[in-house]
């Protein structure tokens, strides 16, 4: 009988941890078939760790979870993949920013959408996931080489998300470095992610059945026995 059966999973995060494009059946549900884990999902496509107009915040996320009394023994959580998008075609919808230095003044109840970047923002998600659920073990999980963001960006979230994780003591499942997942090239896309706007191949962003057991599943199930 597997150690996790029975073990509560929050999932927080965008569309590739809620499994838009492979009906709904994203990371949570693949660690409840192999693992047993019993999940919680409060992860929504399209969501950004900062800030963003007429977006989901994941800020409100772990809010809700909170407010919810929801009870973890693991966290799974992903997001920087929305943030380094450029919907004007030049800025990222939301700033990179700066890390704070220490582990005080986070309140994620507090905190005003206004003026936030995408590390205040990561920081005070992870603050709030250590204080009131102080007994879950956590993972970030870095997603694919995704054909569909400026490299350079999506490498200097994905950097930045690890350098927070460092800092807060947070595992990094890491398929960007540990997956050969690559959607820059057409084979890969077209076998691993789905065809979600009917563009007649791959998305290069949301893996499907293939994409998550092959690719995503073995490093993030991996890192979470070694928790």
């Amino acid at each position: 009988m597997s150690v996790f059966r029975g073990k509560n999973l929050i999932v927080f995060g965008d569309s590739i941890m809620y499994g838009s494009g492979n009906g709904g059946v994203g990371v949570g549900e693949y660690l409840a078939k192999d693992m047993g884990f019993s999940i919680k999902k409060y992860c929504v496509g399209g969501a950004r760790v900062g800030y963003y107009p007429g977006k989901n915040w994941m800020v409100e996320q772990v809010r809700a979870a909170v407010n919810d009394g929801a009870t973890a023994d693991y966290i799974i959580f992903d997001g920087f993949t929305n943030d380094c998008n450029t919907t004007n075609g030049k800025d990222c919808d939301v700033p990179l920013g700066e890390i704070t230095p220490g582990f005080e003044n986070f309140d994620i109840f507090s905190l005003k959408p206004q003026g936030t970047t995408f590390s205040n923002c990561f920081e005070t998600i992870v603050h709030a996931l250590k204080k009131y659920f102080p007994q879950a073990k956590m993972l970030f999980v870095r997603p694919h080489r995704m054909g569909r963001r400026d490299e350079y960006l999506q490498r200097l979230y994905g950097e930045r998300a690890a350098e927070l994780c460092k800092k807060w003591g947070i595992a990094v499942a890491d398929i960007y470095s540990l997956s050969d997942l690559n959607t820059f090239d057409p084979e890969m896309r077209d076998k691993y992610t789905n065809d979600s706007y009917g563009w007649g191949r791959g998305d290069a962003t949301h893996p499907n059945a293939a994409g998550y057991t092959q690719k995503y599943m073995p490093v993030i199930e991996e890192v979470i026995k070694s928790l």
